[in-house]
């Protein structure tokens, strides 16, 4: 029996674990495994190693996992990964096949998109986008982001640039030194809302206090977009080399 196993990276806010749970509950109810599950990497239960464990007691002889993550880094290429060496110490007898994370593509182009129409962006060569990630030690991560920034500006006239929250350059240099006569748009690229989408808030707001003249559009974020579910069951399709 086939298994699938989605992974999300975990938030500290109680309310944001709800709504990723909201969230994949329906991807798994449109899916056709009847033996599905989810878990973190931290910050809230069932483990990774509880999720697929409780998959192979169920009667699971191979289960695919895959990482609910946007851009390749160190959670997606070592952290899950060692906690899935662990599952297989244990249960050497079952296939684990493990997927990729979200990345750059044709669906998380179009919500981009979305998010930046929503706000009025017209794609004048008059307006900036600057997409804000929150930064990894992983230069493929960085690559994927640079990857998507590219795919944007294919689309608009534009200028799209990028930065980080915890990692250089920093969204809030980025903001710093963009020309005053542009209209900036800021979008968050993050699945969860919550203390990063409050410290982009309250950059944004300290930035317009100390320079009133620029005008400063904050987007959306990516968020648990429903077009996301489809796109995970491509990653569970690819894993299995289907």
């Amino acid at each position: 029996m086939e298994a699938t196993v989605y992974i999300s990276h975990g938030s500290r806010s109680e309310q944001g674990n709800k709504v990723f749970v909201s969230f994949i509950e329906k991807v798994i109810s449109t899916g056709e495994s009847t033996n599905a599950a989810y878990g973190f990497l931290e910050n809230a239960r069932p483990t990774i190693f509880e999720a697929v464990e409780s998959c192979i007691l169920k009667g699971a002889s191979s289960v695919t996992v895959v990482p609910v993550l946007l851009l390749p880094g160190i959670h997606a290429n070592v952290d899950i990964p060692a906690e899935l060496d662990r599952v297989r110490q244990k249960y050497p007898e079952i296939k684990i096949f493990y997927g990729e994370p979200l990345g750059a593509n044709d669906t998380i182009l179009e919500i981009v998109l979305d998010r930046l129409k929503k706000q009025g962006f017209t794609g004048m060569n008059s307006e900036t986008i600057l997409l804000v990630g929150h930064g990894s030690r992983d230069p493929l991560a960085a690559a994927e982001f640079e990857k998507l920034a590219d795919r944007v500006h294919e689309k608009v006239s534009a200028k799209v640039d990028t930065g980080y929250i915890t990692t250089q350059p920093f969204y809030g240099e980025k903001l710093l030194g963009t020309d005053s006569s542009s209209k900036i748009y800021i979008l968050p690229f993050l699945l969860y809302t919550g203390g990063f989408t409050a410290k982009i808030e309250e950059t944004v707001h300290n930035v317009l206090i100390q320079y009133p003249e620029k005008e400063i559009i904050l987007c959306e974020p990516i968020g648990f977009d429903e077009r996301l579910g489809e796109l995970l069951m491509q990653r569970v399709d690819e894993a299995r080399g289907r």
